[in-house]
């Protein structure tokens, strides 16, 4: 233990050897360096003064020839002096000490122990760059002859380049001060070594080596017997643990530390102990743990005056009620964060960390053009500052935005770039989450309908469900499990559908493939507010009861009842769709209840009714407002119980189906006109989805045009094979009375009149009788291409152009502004410009 008393030693020059080499007192200096390793540094001062006073006291201290290596003297007295000032923060204090080193017999200027403590106290204001210069002149004149003292200007300058941003200069120096520490036994500073080396590694996303040299430093700290930094050590070891996914043992670790730290009651340390067990807490899905701790630490902070950990505990609470779903409140709390961050540094961590956590609100609450600035800064600040553990979690909410707008190349590219971060870091929990997005990702893009190999985006989405499940098993939060096997349960569901389809597919090709084709036909889309409404019908397809499916004409409500059928437990019965409107009122009774022999002229048998037909199956009844008033009880009671007669037989008979009904009419407005009864409307709205015309979803129109397109010809099409790119933009004013339906009426008439004529000219027109005339490529002469006549201006907007750029792309924007021949900041200011969904501006 003598050596590790000893200050360093010098290479400089001493006014008078005599003085600087003499011996202290043994027992008050080993009370003085007790009281250091105990962080009472006044104490440690006083009594490191007390030494030095008892030297100039009296008669002068005889000459030492041959000092005594192993016995402290004056010099070292200085430095722990010069140490225990600089951990005070007394700056003009050491300058003064500084100053008169003469009278201890050495030279100021020649004391390199005294400088390192003067650039420590550079390091403290922030001049990192002058540490840098310094630390840098010295190693250099000093490599060859290595003094001891070596070791502290490196340890110096890796502190400064992990500020500065460069983790890799960083780390080769403050490794290398680490091995002269331990060759020379000195413990202490070979602890703060190993713990510069942890957060080096931490803040590198390098966790598995962080809690390697934080142990390092627990075992030196523990031989020294400094209980409030193994405290410190095993705080930081719990933190690591938790961003790796390990929250069993990070909630031990950081009991641990909480036990250590009251020892020596150390309540600064116990506030960062409490804010890392709140959030560990959190991640556990313990929400009423979590908000104790973190509103006890915050309180704590506040007394102590600890802005760094007020920001902390602010940040986490927000998590807590973002967690909740209180998202509101989780944003009053991340801007109050936010603040103080910026106060401390505007570039810095909690800057960077609370950024992301107001994008991630911001797309929760489907606000993705607020969310990718937002985020895009965040992921500059994480890349700035080597934090790959949060540039990965920034490229997972990045993903979910992308998802939100309906980019889903973009969404997939930023899954698999966070994938890979977060796998390389080991951060397994978020990891996990973003399995479980990439699933939803493949699974969007399948239901878009524009996707070229569903069996592919199947597979990868039951893989990376399947990966998350096992990883969420390992960190046992039930939360987690659930949500895994819930997604690997649908998917799987998904595939089985698919694989049954395919061999239907096959079967009915030999038979009536077009048929078949259209059963299967997807809904095709591309805009968010399709997606809500494919997940609402989702949500209604496990449940029993009725669903009124609304919207105007040719939205698609056919497609919708199909999909609620083949999502419900009654897929594998029939669903059986009657158009009321096209069945006489005269004959209705019977085609839906049945009839019996001779209940009717002709009736020479038995005939079975849609009711029965439907029996453990879906009905669906489109444009049920026509249907006749008085069959309207028959229906309700057939709702309510199951119950019907079919005509000409008094006996009672049951059904087991599930209806779906669908209308474009307003039937409230029914029921208001006497035409329709409330009772029978009500029990059909218990769930109801409400389709948006295509002038609420213009972005699916391109789409939508391809895909039908596609549809006939029975390949992959080019739309500029057939339309001209003003036709286009006029396409996207067009108001389509006939909604999706009348789209495909123009693609039709498009394939057969290139194919016929080798020239494409299709006229159609809403109801104000304004026509809308788009032409092919080959016939837009100047002044006639692709006009509109009336309301709708002919000037070309260029807004055709990107989304159909951005739809031969799949979403991917580079690739769109290679094919525009525009750079893609143009592309995107001119996205913003036209209000196209989904902007980004990356960096």
């Amino acid at each position: 233990m003598r050596s590790e008393k000893r200050a360093h030693g010098t290479v400089g020059r001493v006014a008078d050897s005599s003085l600087s080499d003499q011996p202290l007192d043994c027992k008050a200096w080993d009370k003085a360096w007790r009281a250091f390793l105990a962080e009472d540094y006044v104490s440690s001062l006083k009594l490191t003064r007390t030494c030095l006073d008892r030297l100039e006291s009296g008669d002068p201290a005889p000459v030492v020839l041959v000092p005594d290596p192993g016995n402290p003297t004056v010099k070292d007295g200085v430095v722990l002096c010069a140490r225990n000032l600089f951990h005070l923060e007394r700056f003009q204090d050491f300058e003064v000490l500084h100053a008169s080193a003469g009278r201890w017999g050495m030279i100021p200027d020649q004391m390199p122990e005294l400088e390192v403590v003067q650039l420590a106290f550079a390091h403290k204001r922030g001049e990192y760059m002058q540490v840098v210069e310094k630390t840098t002149v010295f190693i250099d004149n000093h490599r060859h002859a290595l003094p001891p003292v070596i070791a502290d200007y490196l340890f110096l300058r890796g502190q400064a380049w992990s500020v500065l941003g460069d983790p890799g200069s960083a780390r080769e120096d403050v490794e290398a001060a680490y091995s002269v520490f331990r060759v020379l036994n000195r413990q202490l500073d070979g602890a703060r070594t190993a713990n510069l080396l942890g957060v080096i590694a931490f803040r590198s996303a390098d966790y598995r080596e962080a809690v390697q040299w934080f142990q390092r430093a627990h075992t030196l700290h523990s031989h020294l017997g400094m209980i409030k930094n193994m405290g410190g050590n095993r705080l930081n070891i719990g933190i690591a643990h938790y961003k790796r996914g390990e929250f069993s043992r990070s909630f031990g670790e950081l009991q641990a530390a909480a036990r250590l730290l009251e020892e020596v009651d150390a309540r600064q340390s116990l506030c960062r102990v409490g804010i890392a067990t709140g959030n560990t807490l959190r991640l556990m899905r313990d929400f009423v743990g979590a908000r104790e701790q973190l509103m006890k630490a915050y309180e704590e902070s506040n007394s102590l005056m600890l802005t760094r950990e007020e920001a902390l505990a602010l940040e986490f609470l927000g998590d807590v009620h973002r967690d909740e779903g209180q998202i509101d409140t989780a944003r009053r709390y991340y801007s109050r964060a936010l603040a103080i961050g910026n106060s401390i540094a505007p570039s810095g961590d909690i800057v960077m960390e609370v950024l992301r956590r107001q994008g991630e609100c911001l797309e929760l609450l489907g606000r993705q053009s607020e969310a990718v600035p937002v985020l895009t800064r965040a992921l500059a600040l994480a890349r700035q500052q080597g934090d790959r553990f949060e540039e990965g979690v920034i490229k997972r909410v990045l993903a979910a935005t992308m998802l939100g707008v309906g980019d889903f190349e973009s969404a997939a590219q930023y899954s698999r770039d966070a994938a890979a971060l977060l796998r390389d870091v080991g951060g397994r929990h978020e990891l996990a989450i973003v399995l479980l997005l990439s699933a939803d990702i493949s699974v969007a893009r399948l239901e878009s309908g524009v996707c070229p190999d569903p069996s592919g985006l199947l597979d990868d989405a039951w893989h990376d469900s399947m990966s998350a499940l096992d990883l969420f098993l390992k960190m046992d939060v039930d939360f987690w499990i659930l949500k895994a096997r819930k997604a690997l349960t649908n998917i799987s569901s998904l595939r089985s559908d698919a694989e049954q389809a395919r061999r239907m597919i096959v079967s009915a090709d030999r038979m009536h493939g077009a048929v078949q084709r259209r059963l299967e036909a997807p809904i095709v889309h591309v805009s968010s507010c399709m997606r809500d409404m494919i997940q609402l019908t989702d949500a209604f397809a496990d449940s029993e009861e009725p669903v009124l499916v609304t919207g105007e004409t040719g939205t698609g409500k056919e497609l919708f009842a199909r999909r609620l059928h083949n999502k419900s437990g009654r897929r594998s019965r029939e669903l059986v769709c009657v158009n009321v409107s096209a069945i006489p009122e005269s004959i209705f009774e019977r085609e839906f209840f049945g009839h019996t022999r001779g209940a009717f002229s002709g009736a020479d048998s038995d005939g079975i009714g849609l009711a029965a037909k439907a029996d453990g199956g879906t009905l669906f009844l489109d444009e049920i407002g026509d249907l006749p008033l008085e069959l309207q009880p028959r229906l309700l009671r057939l709702l309510q119980d199951g119950s019907y007669q079919a005509l000409g037989d008094p006996t009672e008979r049951f059904t087991n189906l599930r209806l779906i009904a669908a209308t474009n009419a307003d039937l409230k407005q029914a029921v208001a006109d006497g035409r329709f009864r409330a009772d029978l409307y009500y029990r059909l709205k218990i769930l109801e989805l409400r389709l948006p015309p295509i002038t609420e979803r213009r972005e699916d129109i391109l789409p939508l045009l391809r895909h039908f397109l596609e549809d006939v010809t029975g390949g992959s099409v080019d739309l500029v094979q057939y339309f001209s790119q003003d036709s286009l933009d006029l396409a996207q004013t067009y108001n389509w009375p006939g909604n999706v339906r009348e789209i495909a009426m123009v693609a039709r008439q498009a394939h057969v009149q290139l194919a016929s004529r080798g020239t494409v000219s299709v006229e159609v027109g809403d109801t104000a009788g304004e026509p809308l005339h788009l032409t092919g490529p080959q016939v837009a002469a100047e002044g006639t291409r692709g006009r509109i006549v009336g309301r709708i201006s002919a000037t070309p907007t260029g807004r055709s152009r990107i989304l159909l750029a951005l739809t031969e792309a799949d979403g991917n924007r580079a690739k769109a502004a290679r094919s525009l021949g525009v750079s893609r900041s143009t592309l995107y200011r001119q996205m913003e410009k036209l209000g196209i969904a989904g902007k980004v501006n990356q960096s």
